[in-house]
């Protein structure tokens, strides 16, 4: 198992700055904003390729009858192409 350290071990007591003025990150060599070259777009054939989401739960406040017993209930599952209840579920 690995000894506890103290987090002061880690830190860097060359910087005595306590209201955070100091750019650690400043260099001398320019800006470094990043600047797009060309706009990025949408390849629309790796967006076609995807298949979509498809939800294994619903929650209806109201409630809803099971594709299969007909029992009215909030909570549903997906079983092959329908939502049954949890009693229907071929878990």
């Amino acid at each position: 198992m690995s000894e506890d350290r103290p987090l002061t071990e880690f830190t860097d007591d060359s910087s005595e700055s306590v209201d955070g003025d100091d750019d650690l990150d400043s260099d001398d060599e320019g800006p470094t904003e990043a600047v797009d070259e060309e706009p990025t777009t949408v390849d629309e054939e790796v967006t076609a390729a995807t298949d979509p989401a498809t939800a294994t739960y619903r929650w209806q406040p109201d409630g809803a009858a099971c594709a299969r017993c007909g029992a009215t209930t909030e909570r549903q599952w997906r079983d092959d192409d329908e939502f049954v209840c949890p009693d229907c579920k071929a878990w």
